[in-house]
């Protein structure tokens, strides 16, 4: 299973690995009903939306329950027609009401597909929850983390793939972003670790239309700040992001030749490595200090389950969208 997190923090929800979020996939707005599907060999299709009163009043006659509760009583409704079977479940949690669907085509109604699907619609409804106001801030930034070590993750198939094709523009940019996003990592976790706090501080690992950006340089100088990376660390940064913006901005207009590239890529790698493994050193000391997000109690290089394989690999066929770069999940 996988956290879905309404985009303002207003419910959880756990989903299968199996599933693909279509909101965005198909370019529909991110709001209810948000839409899920197998990624391949599609059954039916779940939809789940949430309303306040305000939105949608409630059916009064449906008990209401609270902010924060799993396992939510639904009432269970059919409605059947156009050659397709729903099955409607509705709950009323404080001033909101949520209604989730699952929807199939109705010569489907008795292969097995479509009831080992319902089963998964009743285990992910009862991981529902309306959260309470005081802790949407704790939901959005579980997800933004989860969704930057998704991103993260999926980077090294395009880095594999410049690679092989000797993309060398292509490799140099995305080295340069790994780079940053583990020193973004390792500034959280630092920060962590100096206030003994297990909140993540969002601000460094996403960057939404309206936020002010927090550039690299300003990330290597935090970095250096806190002792994550040393003064040469931090010069050779220096002196690869000038010969970087080189090459974005100023390839054509400038002297800089072709065969150049081999050289800088290889020595971004080089600090790419160096910088991953001062991220190891903090996620190390997370983990022997227990506060942070490495400091539950699993050692940070534990090989990881099956389940938590299908869990990446979703979330990266999320981030990705293309079925070229598809990671087969098994379920």
């Amino acid at each position: 299973m996988k956290y879905f997190t309404e985009p303002s923090g207003k419910f959880v929800i756990k989903i299968p690995t199996e599933w693909q979020y279509k909101n965005i996939e198909v370019g529909h707005e991110e709001a209810s009903p948000f839409s899920f599907q197998l990624y391949e060999n599609v059954v039916g299709a779940f939809q789940i939306s949430c309303y306040s009163d305000s939105e949608k009043p409630q059916n009064k006659s449906i008990t209401i329950q609270k902010f924060d509760t799993d396992k939510l009583e639904f009432i269970q409704q059919r409605m059947d027609g156009g050659g397709f079977n729903m099955h409607l479940y509705y709950a009323n949690v404080e001033d909101h009401m949520f209604m989730a669907k699952y929807i199939y085509d109705a010569k489907k109604e008795n292969e097995p597909e479509v009831k080992t699907e319902l089963e998964k619609v009743e285990v992910a409804l009862s991981s529902l929850v309306l959260i309470s106001p005081d802790k949407i801030n704790l939901a959005l930034e579980f997800d933004k983390y989860e969704k930057f070590m998704a991103s993260l993750a999926a980077s090294f198939d395009l880095k594999n793939k410049a690679a092989e094709n000797l993309s060398l523009i292509e490799l140099l940019i995305i080295i340069a972003n790994q780079i940053d996003a583990y020193l973004r990592m390792a500034i959280v976790m630092k920060k962590q670790l100096q206030e003994k706090t297990n909140r993540i501080d969002i601000a460094l690992l996403y960057q939404g239309q309206n936020d002010n950006p927090i550039i690299e340089r300003k990330i290597y100088k935090q970095a250096k700040d806190l002792g994550i990376i040393n003064q040469d660390t931090f010069d050779k940064l220096e002196q690869l992001y000038g010969q970087r913006n080189k090459v974005v901005h100023r390839y054509i207009i400038s002297e800089f030749k072709t065969r150049y590239l081999y050289d800088i890529v290889y020595e971004y790698d080089n600090i790419c490595e160096t910088v991953r493994l001062s991220l190891k050193s903090v996620e190390d000391q997370q983990f022997s200090e227990g506060i942070g997000i490495h400091g539950n109690g699993r050692h940070p290089e534990e090989e990881p389950t099956d389940t938590d394989k299908n869990m990446i690999y979703s979330q990266v066929n999320d981030k990705h969208l293309i079925k070229d770069l598809y990671r087969t999940i098994k379920h």
